[in-house]
């Protein structure tokens, strides 16, 4: 059978135009494309942090973190366009500011952590230690605190060689030694590999500073492994300064050194920001 050929007709513009105001849907238009914003995963209400959500980071990194949380609503509503210069000045200006980095653990590792920002900025692939460095850089020299939570689901997708244990949540780790904290310096909790940010979501959510301690207990408690920090000293030194501690018991002076040094980290650090609560209190007062 052949195929009948196409008879085409000339149309002038005008009999186009009178075709088209008998269109029934000529009065609709297409939906204008907002601006996503800040994508929100989930409530943090499971790990403790009632208020608060996960903050999911587009492009995901350090630097990202840092653009987030110096003004969240203006992040979440920012096109990708501002989002890309905000990044560009981020990473300029603390490369530029690692040349007055004097932390001791840092002064000597200024040109490393230059080019640590400079391959943030470009979203390289970073190693573990690599986190923990520019975290700790960057609160250095922006004043802040971190606190970073390293899922080990998480661990064991990325690592097939690590045991995965059901019980264990997963680590909770300090940008730098939470015994030195300030109570003044904002205390921000972010995914280890600057996934995500917690970011108060209520007008209730009670600031991170005054309640870390009971947060941290809580934490604990549903099986997360926080990395105190490891007091230096003798053995002997150590012991003097624990027994201080109402918990101490005469039988704790058969512990290793390193338990008892990690021992009196705790103490100290949760008597810190214990005292940061009840100095919170006394001001409401």
């Amino acid at each position: 059978m052949t195929t009948p050929v196409k008879k085409y007709q000339n149309v002038s513009y005008k009999e186009l135009l009178a075709f088209s105001e008998m269109n029934p849907n000529r009065g609709r238009t297409l939906a204008t494309l907002a601006q996503t914003p800040l994508k929100i995963d989930s409530s943090l209400d499971k790990l403790g942090l009632k208020g608060y959500t996960a903050a999911s980071i587009s492009p995901s990194g350090i630097l990202s973190i840092l653009a987030c949380i110096t003004d969240p609503n203006y992040y979440a509503l920012a096109p990708k366009h501002a989002r890309t210069q905000m990044l560009i000045e981020l990473s300029t200006s603390l490369q530029e500011q690692t040349d007055k980095l004097t932390h001791a653990n840092l002064i000597r590792r200024r040109k490393k952590i230059h080019d640590l920002i400079g391959a943030a900025y470009n979203g390289a692939f970073f190693e573990d230690k690599e986190y923990m460095e520019l975290f700790h850089a960057i609160g250095c020299m922006r004043n802040l605190q971190f606190i970073l939570m390293k899922e080990a689901v998480q661990d064991k997708i990325e690592d097939h060689d690590v045991e995965y244990n059901s019980s264990l949540k997963g680590e909770i780790l300090f940008s730098s030694p939470p015994n030195t904290w300030k109570h003044d310096t904002p205390t921000w909790v972010v995914d280890y590999r600057a996934q995500w940010v917690a970011i108060p979501s209520e007008q209730c959510a009670v600031p991170m500073n005054q309640w870390l301690s009971t947060w941290l207990s809580t934490v604990e408690q549903k099986g997360w492994t926080v990395q105190w920090p490891e007091v230096e000293g003798t053995k002997t030194e150590l012991i003097d300064k624990l027994i201080m501690y109402p918990d101490w018991k005469e039988t704790d002076r058969k512990m290793l050194k390193e338990t008892l040094a990690l021992r009196l980290g705790r103490l100290q650090t949760m008597s810190i920001f214990t005292k940061w609560i009840m100095k919170t209190n006394s001001l409401d007062d």
